[in-house]
């Protein structure tokens, strides 16, 4: 049976509507497939292989910087900036504190396997692994089973990135430096508990291997908008002979037990 004309005028319509939208799509960036030059040159860059884990022990100090190299108790071993927020964001910063001192806000997304996307993904307490590729380096990161691409083959990013938990990350090597430059995160990443960002947060990332053990990660928030000014921190990670382990997190796994395996809170027991 023949279809009315108006019925395939309205497809043709709807086709070249979608072609349209199609063409609009930022395309990804065309890479050619590596040659055994390209295989070759990963040879000269540092080697970060093994896993590593923040320095959540406290086992390294970080160098201060000259202003601090007196303060009373030696350099910790991460170092901070003062976070200086506009006032907007600091009176969200001390809602959130004083309902913790409440008893609110106790558990925060993660507890619902959300993962806190970056920077916050880079300094759980769980080993993290880099492999080197031409053209990209992929950071394989344990909580929540998550990975990270940053691209090493000269690409800018996307006009208008599509907003994710990592965000959008290019790198480059300055000597045996990886500088990360990310942008385009979604709005569960926060700058400090309880305070969002807006769509200007910029993150640069300076990844380098200080010795055989100890690996510095220098990372420095931008967001003119919710920051008088930026924000870094230096974190040391130590050398682990171990492996990227499974990490299973089980969405609205709301009961928990206690250390004789008791039920504890539950949500339905509360409704």
């Amino acid at each position: 049976m023949k279809k009315p004309f108006g019925i395939m005028l309205a497809a043709l319509a709807l086709g070249s509507a979608a072609l349209a939208l199609a063409a609009d799509a930022p395309k990804p960036t065309p890479s050619r497939p590596p040659t055994a030059a390209d295989w070759a040159a990963l040879a000269k860059l540092p080697d970060w292989s093994g896993v590593w884990e923040v320095d959540w022990r406290g086992q390294r100090r970080v160098a201060p910087p000259p202003a601090a190299a007196g303060a009373a108790g030696g350099p910790p071993r991460m170092m901070r900036a003062q976070m200086k927020l506009k006032p907007q964001y600091q009176a969200m910063a001390a809602a959130y504190r004083a309902g913790r001192q409440k008893g609110e806000n106790i558990q925060g997304e993660g507890a619902n396997c959300v993962p806190p996307g970056l920077p916050g993904i880079m300094s759980q307490p769980y080993p993290i692994e880099f492999l080197f590729t031409p053209g990209k380096v992929v950071v394989l990161i344990e909580a929540y089973m998550q990975f990270r691409h940053i691209y090493t083959d000269g690409r800018k990013h996307p006009d208008d990135p599509d907003p994710t938990f990592m965000g959008d990350s290019i790198g480059h090597w300055e000597g045996d430096t990886l500088v990360v430059d990310s942008v385009g995160f979604n709005d569960t990443v926060q700058i400090t508990p309880g305070v969002p960002h807006s769509d200007k947060l910029h993150i640069i990332e300076r990844i380098r291997k200080v010795d055989p053990e100890w690996m510095e990660i220098q990372t420095t928030l931008d967001d003119p908008d919710v920051l008088e000014e930026p924000y870094t921190t230096t974190a040391s990670f130590h050398h682990l002979n171990d492996d990227i382990r499974e990490y299973i997190c089980v969405e609205n796994n709301h009961d928990s037990t206690d250390d004789k395996g008791r039920p504890g809170f539950s949500v339905e027991d509360k409704k």
